[in-house]
């Protein structure tokens, strides 16, 4: 329903060039930029970095992937998915947002989730990290692509203290590896040894319990190792404006990281006294003019 075949590169053909160095890859302003800011990133680890992106996160952004793993170049992306959707690894998709605005989002094919497995093993990833397809629904699709923007702010911020992310967990894994586990205790030995499980496989997850013994899980969990080798995970909620003060309330008291969806979920952080640098806006491809980056 939302697939969509490639489209042509926009670029205009270059005219010859009198430099007799061969241009690296990518569009040639891209690499004059990179060239100037010193970064030495390859067309093909922008790529491998990318499709990985899509793996792990299920549906992203067509925008937020651009900025993320292309330096918001809109040729350089238009290239890499042209490819990939004729090479069967990646379907596009258009969304409207809550405000009318179209937006674009990536997810990958069965073969694609092949090909994204191997990319993740060649960046360092765990083993047991998951790759996947995901069925895009539409009226999920601005809190699914929200979800990635969160994961890129927190990756951020543990680059900047030398650390590695080494796998990331949504919530339908995490909530999967908890009932599987306590479902299989509670058939052999009854409902009080599963509730014991369930807590067990919670604490191995860091994933807190709250105050009527629920596990509270977040929309997505990173593990990483700091610079020392040591391991850790960061627990991240995106909030909308339509959650609720308690449920907010008791994630923040377990160390949630809180990023706001829209304004309005901004704004109720803020009112929770939970605003600060968690509480900004987690500003989307659908609160911004598509033509300017989504060809």
């Amino acid at each position: 329903m939302f697939g969509r075949t490639a489209e042509p590169d926009p670029r205009p053909a270059a005219p010859p060039s009198r430099n007799s160095q061969r241009l690296r890859d990518g569009h040639r302003r891209e690499y004059a930029a990179r060239r100037a800011r010193g970064s030495t990133i390859s067309y093909e680890d922008r790529c491998t970095g990318a499709l990985t992106d899509i793996g792990v996160f299920g549906a992203v952004s067509y925008r937020d992937l651009a900025e993320a793993r292309f330096g918001g170049h809109p040729h350089t992306i238009r290239r890499a998915v042209n490819a990939w959707i004729r090479k069967g690894w990646v379907e596009e998709h258009r969304i409207t947002g809550p405000k009318g605005n179209p937006f674009k989002i990536l997810s990958l094919t069965r073969k694609g989730v092949a090909k994204a497995r191997k990319r993740a093993a060649r960046r360092g990833m765990d083993p047991a990290q998951r790759i996947r397809t995901a069925r895009i629904r539409p009226e999920e699709a601005g809190h699914d692509t929200a979800i990635y923007r969160a994961c890129r702010r927190e990756r951020q911020r543990l680059a900047e203290r030398g650390a590695t992310v080494r796998r990331v967990r949504l919530d339908a894994e995490l909530k999967s590896v908890v009932a599987r586990g306590s479902e299989a205790v509670r058939l052999k030995h009854g409902r009080r040894e599963a509730d014991a499980e369930r807590r067990r496989i919670a604490g191995e997850l860091g994933l807190p319990l709250d105050d009527r013994d629920k596990v509270l899980y977040p929309d997505a969990q990173i593990e990483y190792a700091d610079a020392e080798g040591r391991t850790g995970r960061v627990n991240i909620e995106v909030a909308s404006g339509n959650y609720r003060e308690p449920a907010l309330r008791a994630k923040a008291a377990a160390g949630f990281a809180l990023h706001a969806n829209g304004p309005a979920a901004a704004g109720l952080l803020r009112r929770l006294g939970l605003g600060s640098d968690n509480g900004s806006w987690l500003r989307g491809p659908a609160d911004r003019d598509p033509a300017s980056v989504e060809l």
